[in-house]
């Protein structure tokens, strides 16, 4: 039986169950089912994107109607920030990357609905904070590296999915100042949780700030810290993450203008073997596929010089 379809079978029967009257029945019910449910790994380790793609629209609205009756559960809205980023990043954004190339209203539009499911994601992540650390969003925004020293180690895992959720909002929402003001209680968390826990998941937290720190200079940026942060990435997941060779190449080469490092980045992530790190199997046929995309259009990306043009005119017979 495809997982797709397993996914919406238990979903529909713990919708069913919890119809039932009474509330220490719904209670057992979602108690029961939530587990096997909620449980990012079994998405992660996915070999086929495609099932991931479908079952995971319906597993988040069957999340978001056990936080209806049930607004503090705290594994729901970790799960309901987990899944809306992924869903938003590995489908609609990627989608909406490829899209630009020939279609670019239909990008935006992929874009914009990426966005509203980052902020989404974002939204249940501070609710799930906010539930520990009554205020926090608010102090967040007003004093962010002071609000963060709150979390400890055992909040390293929310504070990486609240961060990149609104990381990943920002940086589609660069047209929006009060969103853009977000980016250093964003990136407190992110810092908060490297300092906690730097090796989390085999280098995420510092394949993040790949990302972070090719933002620019003006917005606090830094291309050596992200290849530092690169370095990192590669030494803890031992070359087996396609995801911070992508942010490379995308966040630095390009900026540089380098593009035989751009190509050689990209030629590494396609070649990892994603069977090799089963529990990151999904993220990196995600980045491969993006990394294809982007060699397939590297004349477009870097122009090579009048200089060599000429020489190239003068060779031909």
């Amino acid at each position: 039986m495809e997982f797709a379809t397993v996914i919406k079978r238990s979903a529909v029967a713990l919708l069913a169950v919890a119809a039932l009257t009474g509330c220490s029945l719904r209670s057992m019910a979602v108690n029961a089912v939530m587990p096997a449910l909620a449980n990012p790994a079994v998405y992660l380790s996915e070999e086929d994107p495609e099932v991931v793609r479908d079952a995971l629209p319906f597993l988040l609205k069957t999340i978001e109607s056990i936080l209806d009756s049930d607004p503090e559960r705290q594994d729901a809205l970790l799960f309901a920030n987990t899944g809306f980023l992924l869903y938003a990043s590995a489908f609609l954004q990627a989608d909406a990357e490829i899209a630009e190339w020939d279609d670019y209203e239909l990008a935006a539009e992929l874009n914009g609905r990426a966005q509203r499911m980052f902020l989404r994601a974002r939204d249940y992540g501070l609710r799930n904070v906010e539930l520990d650390h009554p205020g926090i969003a608010a102090r967040l925004r007003d004093d962010p590296a002071t609000a963060a020293a709150v979390f400890d180690e055992e909040d390293v895992e929310s504070l990486y999915y609240l961060g990149g959720a609104w990381l990943l909002a920002i940086s589609l929402g660069l047209d929006r100042p009060a969103l853009v003001a977000d980016l250093p209680a964003a990136r407190a968390l992110l810092d908060r949780a490297l300092t906690l826990d730097e090796d989390y998941e085999r280098g995420a937290l510092h394949s993040a700030f790949v990302t972070l720190e090719s933002v620019g200079e003006a917005m606090g940026g830094s291309n050596a810290r992200a290849r530092e942060h690169f370095a990192r990435a590669v030494e803890l997941s031992e070359g087996l993450d396609a995801g911070p060779y992508v942010a490379l190449a995308t966040g630095v080469a390009i900026a540089e203008e380098n593009r035989e490092e751009f190509r050689e980045l990209l030629e590494t992530a396609i070649a990892i073997d994603p069977d090799e790190e089963p529990s990151n199997r999904l993220l990196n046929l995600i980045a491969q596929k993006r990394a294809q995309v982007l060699l397939d259009h590297v004349d477009d990306l870097f122009f090579e010089p009048l200089a060599a043009l000429d020489d190239d005119a003068e060779n031909r017979p």
